[in-house]
């Protein structure tokens, strides 16, 4: 059979045409409920622009020009007005049409599921690659600023460190003492730039040494390269009670450094130490470290370096403060400090070590009870601003010093140590006589006096100048 266009159609291409018709229309609409299967329809004659109705008839109608006929033909219904409709594209055209829409647009939709796929996964692979990116350029320039940091001193501590150097030392031995005492971060880095350099030639001299990060490698083996501090030294003892200034004074009597240069460090200077980090900023204190150089014999270069020094005496102390000490401590309810405190004050005031742990009952019991003793009303403590500090500092700010310690007038401790005690006065201040004492006194002769209450206190005191007058 023709179509109007004159193509013949024979009946397997107009079933082939009508299940593809029927299958297109399966996949524009939505899913229907199941129906019993429809009785298949066969065609007589050619497809026309005739419109197929399912609607149900009363009377079969007679063929059409250019319509479609079946054997069973079915039943529709037709509108007058529409019995002479223009002629249109053939049916098949549009059937062709819609499945090629269809089956492109079901291409399409494929090819563009692959694509976002695709773009899913180069998606992740690129955020993986920018973050492998960001990461090693993190890495190489943490590494290179560390490395610069090394080199160049950038954003190191000032804080100082007591180096020894072996005899015969390399410079790639020394390096790695370097980075063991944390003074450099890159010790391979380290290693090739000194070596570019030209410092793996030098001769180091073994001794000690005080370094700091601020140096730079390169400072720091300049300065191990030239001779250390000196091949002469000295051995020097320290009695316990002596203050800061005695200490400088005979430093620079024996040529060990100068005493103000001492004293300089011990006020600028910074010294890693928990014992030191833990006290507490106060302007009305006069030196930081006095009380933590502690009492010894020790040895020192000619001409050392002022930190070299004070370093040796505070790592002295660490050595001697036992841990059982900051339990104890915790247990009186006091800091290290004020312990180092009440320590001093009893090494000034004890006539002999038997008196320590007696004069220590009388200072903790006053402590106590400050409602009813609310200062100390030892000597010593002002004896320490004007014997000690004022001949240092000048009459004006030795009076500042002597108002903020003296304890007959201020309530409970000083702002700080007056000496530096051994270690028999700390354990007095750790661990007292029990008594009932708010007083004691000593003769010329070092007598001790005590006494539980003031009336107590007076005829001591009548006892003590009879003692005294009798020894005149």
């Amino acid at each position: 059979m023709k179509d109007e266009n004159g193509r013949e159609y024979s009946d397997y291409d107009i079933d082939k045409l009508i299940e593809e018709y029927s299958h297109i229309n399966r996949n524009d609409e939505p899913e229907q409920a199941s129906q019993p299967p429809r009785e298949k329809k066969k065609f007589v004659v050619h497809i026309d622009e005739s419109l197929i109705d399912d609607s149900p008839q009363s009377e079969e109608p007679k063929p059409q020009s250019g319509g479609i006929y079946f054997s069973n033909y079915p039943k529709h219904r037709r509108s007058p007005d529409l019995q002479e409709k223009p002629a249109a594209e053939p049916e098949h055209k549009h059937m062709e049409k819609k499945a090629h829409k269809v089956m492109h647009g079901s291409r399409e939709n494929a090819v563009k599921k692959v694509k976002n796929e695709i773009e899913k996964v180069g998606g992740k692979a690129a955020v993986g690659f920018l973050a492998f990116i960001l990461i090693s350029t993190i890495l190489l320039s943490y590494v290179g600023i560390t490395c610069l940091g090394d080199m160049l001193a950038i954003n190191r501590s000032d804080e100082n460190v007591t180096v020894d150097i072996p005899a015969d030392a390399t410079y790639s031995q020394i390096i790695d003492i370097l980075k063991d005492n944390k003074l450099i971060k890159r010790k391979g880095f380290c290693k090739v730039f000194t070596k570019f350099r030209g410092f793996d030639d030098g001769t180091y001299l073994s001794g000690q040494y005080y370094l700091n990060s601020k140096m730079g490698v390169e400072g720091m083996l300049k300065d191990i390269m030239a001779a250390p501090v000196t091949a002469d030294s000295i051995s020097l003892s320290f009695p316990e009670g002596w203050t800061a200034a005695q200490i400088v004074e005979k430093l620079e009597k024996y040529d060990v450094c100068n005493s103000a240069k001492v004293l300089t460090a011990m006020k600028t200077g910074k010294y890693n130490y928990d014992f030191i980090n833990e006290i507490t900023d106060n302007k009305s204190r006069y030196l930081k470290l006095e009380g933590y150089l502690f009492p010894d014999t020790y040895d020192f270069y000619v001409d050392a370096d002022p930190n070299y020094v004070i370093t040796k005496f505070l790592d002295n102390f660490n050595s001697k403060w036992e841990d059982e000490y900051d339990k104890r401590a915790a247990e009186l309810g006091l800091s290290r400090d004020e312990i180092i405190t009440i320590a001093s004050i009893i090494q000034k005031e004890a006539a002999n070590t038997d008196q320590m742990k007696v004069i220590s009952s009388v200072i903790h019991n006053r402590l106590n009870h400050q409602a009813d003793y609310p200062t100390l009303g030892c000597d010593s403590t002002a004896l320490y601003i004007s014997n000690y500090v004022t001949p240092t500092v000048g009459e004006a700010q030795g009076a500042i010093y002597y108002s903020a310690y003296d304890t007959s007038a201020i309530k409970g401790l000083p702002p700080g140590p007056i000496c530096n005690p051994g270690i028999d006065a700390i354990r007095a201040a750790l661990y007292p006589s029990d008594t009932d004492y708010y007083f004691f006194a000593h003769d010329k002769a070092g007598n001790i006096y005590t006494a539980s209450t003031f009336k107590e206190h007076k005829n001591n005191l009548v006892l003590i100048i009879k003692a005294n007058s009798s020894t005149d």
